[in-house]
């Protein structure tokens, strides 16, 4: 297979775990890709590492986010977009490992099915007592893949998981805005520009446990697992109208934007009149209606 897979990698501190994440790159048994990394202001020897990669091999390429682009995983996946140069897409983080079948099973799966994107397993690593863990990714055997039911919370998937057609991924974007890293909303707006997707019932990826997890973090963090959900339902907005998600699937995110609304405790970063104006544009009353009265409360 000719086709050249670009490889983008946010980093962060990573000096300690980056090395083996680049090794299990090398050894993949398709070997035309490009690796950008993106480093996010690292303290520690990242760059330094990710450098003795870069002199070896050609293939590596590091990037220093600019100090004037928001800090962030998914600004630093945004600037890696911009410069792939390969026919197709794939996003990996710096503590991860690739199982060497990875890059030619993803890739192959897409030719076969000529697709836009497609989701993987992935399964854990590094946890207590050194046991890998399967992730549960049983939904797929009950739910169809699509965008209903992705936007219902049927369906889930981790960056790591995709491989996406690098004409498609260029026209969607990460989110980083209100210190919120969201990597939903680039699935979001996946699944309602293409139906042409599958799931492949096959691990190639190898989820890194740590107590520095971001995911795990978050969750463990009420106030911030709250902003990252109301974040979320509220950035996605636009592409649920601009895309025409159907009235169902607009229907649940509505209410579960007003449900979160109704819970959070913290300041919104973005003003009043910007929020209900993106929600009024859906001409729900009972939506709108709810919002104004629990502002009145505030």
């Amino acid at each position: 297979m000719s086709y050249k897979v670009s490889i983008i990698i946010p980093n962060y501190n990573r000096a300690t775990l980056i090395g083996e994440t680049l090794d299990s790159i090398i050894s993949q048994t398709h070997q035309n890709w490009e690796c950008i990394i993106v480093d996010d202001g690292s303290t520690d020897d990242s760059a330094k590492i990710i450098n003795q990669y870069t002199e070896k091999d050609p293939r590596f390429n590091l990037f220093i986010r600019p100090n004037d682009y928001p800090k962030g995983a998914n600004a630093c996946r945004n600037i890696g977009l911009q410069k792939a140069k390969g026919d197709y897409i794939i996003f990996f983080d710096s503590d991860d490992l690739m199982m060497e079948h990875h890059l030619e099973a993803k890739l192959q799966f897409m030719l076969d099915g000529n697709l836009d994107y497609a989701v993987f397993k992935s399964k854990n690593f590094g946890q207590p007592n050194n046991v890998e863990e399967e992730i549960d990714y049983s939904y797929y055997e009950k739910y169809d893949f699509n965008a209903d039911n992705y936007l219902l919370n049927k369906l889930r998937f981790f960056t790591n998981d995709l491989i996406v057609k690098s004409e498609l991924a260029k026209k969607c974007e990460f989110f980083f805005k209100y210190h919120a890293d969201i990597e939903n909303v680039l699935m979001t707006q996946l699944v309602l520009r293409s139906q042409k997707n599958s799931f492949k019932n096959e691990n190639v990826t190898l989820k890194r446990y740590h107590e520095a997890n971001l995911t795990q973090s978050i969750e463990a963090d009420k106030k911030k697992f709250q902003k990252h959900t109301f974040y979320y339902y509220y950035n996605i907005l636009d592409y649920i109208y601009n895309y025409k998600a159907s009235p169902k699937a607009t229907g649940f995110i509505l209410n579960q934007l007003l449900h979160t609304y109704r819970k959070i405790e913290f300041k919104l970063d973005v003003s009043f009149f910007e929020f209900l104006t993106k929600i009024f544009k859906f001409k729900k009353p009972s939506i709108t209606l709810g919002i104004l009265i629990h502002r009145l409360k505030k």
